[in-house]
C-alpha cells in the first residue's frame, strides 16, 4: 500500500472517483392493521431488506421489505414469534449539486433507507394489532469520473483508485450461418461476461457477443433466436502490472449483416470497441477547494497491524512432506473504539508421500481471531463502531518440522494482520 505524500502540493495525480451529482431524501410511512392470537406485544423488531434503486430523470424509484420480528405473549402464558415482511416502494426527488447537470438514467446510486420509528397499539380483548412504521430514506446519486486531483501533504487522507494507464483497440468480428428466413427484422447485440486480466505491459480480455435475431420465417411468422459468440483480445498497457486493478468499458460500436433469402444466408459483421482502465488502491493525501468538485471517498480514519502467531501439531501417516500451501479465508472484522476485531481461517493443503509410497492431499482449517489497536491519523478523530474497514492481511511466514519415525509434523504460521479503517465522506477536492 502506497500514501501519496508529495513535497510539492501543487502536484496532481488523476483518480477514478464517484463524483456526487446529487441528493435527496424522504420519510415513507406504513400503518398496517393484523389480529393475532395473543393477550401482550412483548417487542417488534424491525430490520430492512432487499432494498433496489434506480435512477430515472430527477428521481430514484427505491423499493424494499420491512422484515418484522414480533414478539408476544398467547393465551397459553407463553412466549411466541412471528416474521412478517411488508414490501414498500417510494419515489424521491433528487436536487441535482449543479443545475447545469441534472441527474440522468444509468447513473450509480447509492441508497440508505434506516427504520427510524415503530410504534404499536394492541388491544388485547380483540388481538387487534395496529403497527405505524416510519422508514427515513436517504439517496446520493453519483457518477464515475476521471479528475486530476492536486496533493496537499496537509490535507485529508483517502484511499483512490489512481489510474495508471488505459488503452482501446477495435475488434472485428464476422459470423456466418444459415437461417431459414425471409427477411432479418433487427439483430440486437450486446458485451456479456466479459473479464480481464492484467499482466506485465498488457491486458487480456475475453467475453461474449450476445445477439439476439428477430426473423420472418418461412412460415410468415416473427421468430427471435439468440446466440453466443465467443471472443478475446490483447490490449496494451505498458504500465500496467501484475496485481493492479482493471475496469472494462469496452462496447459494440457496430453490426452490420448481409442476408440472402434465397440461400437464408447471413454475414454478420461486428465492430467491438475494446477499452480497458488500470488502476492501483492508493492512499492519498488531497487539497481541499471549496469551489471544487464533490467526490464521495473512503477518508483514512486509522490504520493498525499485528502479528499473529498459529502453531499446530499433528500426525500424518506420511514419510515425507511435499508442500503445504496456505491461504487465508472468511476474513471478516468489526471496529469497536480504538480497535478493529478480525477473524477469519487459516487454510492449509498438505501434499505428502504416504506410507504406501503414494502422494496424497489432505485439507485443514484453523480458525483464528485477533484484535488490532487503530492509530489514528487525527487523535480528535479516533475510530470508533459503525465505520468501515479494509482488511489487508496476509500470510508472511510458514514453516514446517516433519518426523519421518512418528509422523509427527508441526506447522508454525506467522500471519500479519492489517487493518486500515474508513469512513465514507464527502469532500470538495482542488482539481487543478
Amino acid at each position: 500500500m502506497e500514501v501519496g505524500f508529495l513535497v510539492d502540493a501543487d502536484q496532481k495525480v488523476k483518480v477514478k472517483v464517484e463524483r456526487v451529482i446529487g441528493e435527496g431524501s424522504k420519510q415513507k410511512f406504513i400503518e398496517e392493521t393484523k389480529t393475532i392470537n395473543a393477550v401482550k406485544i412483548v417487542e417488534i423488531v424491525p430490520t430492512i431488506t432487499d432494498v433496489k434503486s434506480i435512477v430515472k430523470e430527477g428521481k430514484v424509484i427505491v423499493q424494499g421489505t420491512v422484515h418484522k420480528q414480533i414478539f408476544f405473549v398467547g393465551p397459553d402464558g407463553l412466549e411466541h414469534h412471528e416474521a412478517e415482511d411488508l414490501e414498500w416502494s417510494e419515489l424521491i426527488e433528487v436536487e441535482p449539486i449543479d443545475p447545469s447537470r441534472p441527474v440522468t438514467t444509468g447513473m450509480n446510486e447509492q441508497t440508505h433507507p434506516v427504520v427510524e420509528n415503530l410504534v404499536w397499539e394492541f388491544d388485547p380483548t380483540t388481538g387487534t394489532l395496529i403497527q405505524k412504521i416510519i422508514i427515513g430514506i436517504d439517496v446520493k446519486v453519483t457518477e464515475t469520473e476521471q479528475l486530476d486531483v492536486a496533493r496537499d501533504p496537509l490535507g485529508p487522507v483517502i484511499k483512490a483508485e489512481v489510474v495508471v494507464g488505459q488503452g482501446e483497440k477495435q475488434k472485428f468480428v464476422r459470423e456466418e450461418k444459415i437461417i431459414e428466413a425471409i427477411k432479418i427484422v433487427d439483430i440486437v447485440p450486446s458485451l456479456t461476461a466479459v473479464r480481464s486480466h492484467v499482466k506485465n505491459g498488457k491486458v487480456i480480455l475475453q467475453g461474449i457477443l450476445h445477439k439476439q435475431i428477430f426473423y420472418v420465417g418461412t412460415d410468415n411468422v416473427v421468430h427471435h433466436v439468440a446466440e453466443d459468440v465467443p471472443w478475446s483480445d490483447l490490449i496494451e498497457v505498458p504500465e500496467a502490472e501484475e496485481g493492479m486493478n482493471e475496469q472494462d468499458e469496452s462496447s459494440v460500436e457496430n453490426l452490420v449483416w448481409e442476408f440472402d433469402p434465397e440461400t437464408g444466408r447471413l454475414v454478420q459483421k461486428a465492430i467491438l470497441k475494446l477499452r480497458v482502465k488500470v488502476t492501483r488502491t492508493e492512499e492519498l493525501a488531497v487539497a481541499l477547494d471549496v469551489y471544487g468538485p464533490l467526490i464521495k471517498a473512503e477518508r483514512v480514519i486509522g490504520r493498525g497491524t499485528r502479528q499473529k502467531f498459529i502453531e499446530e501439531t499433528k500426525t500424518l501417516p506420511a514419510v515425507k512432506i511435499v508442500d503445504i500451501v496456505p491461504a487465508l479465508r472468511d476474513v471478516t472484522s468489526v471496529v469497536k473504539d480504538g480497535k478493529a476485531i478480525v477473524q477469519g481461517v487459516l487454510h492449509k493443503q498438505v501434499f505428502f508421500v504416504g506410507t504406501d509410497g503414494l502422494v496424497h492431499h489432505e485439507v485443514e482449517d484453523i480458525d483464528f481471531s485477533e484484535m488490532v489497536e487503530i492509530v489514528p491519523l487525527d487523535p480528535l478523530r479516533p475510530a470508533r463502531e459503525g465505520m468501515n474497514q479494509q482488511d489487508h492481511s496476509e500470510i508472511e511466514n510458514l514453516v514446517w518440522e516433519f518426523d519421518p519415525d512418528t509422523g509427527v509434523l508441526i506447522q508454525k504460521a506467522i500471519l500479519r494482520v492489517d487493518v486500515v479503517v474508513t469512513e465514507t465522506e464527502q469532500l470538495r477536492v482542488a482539481d487543478p
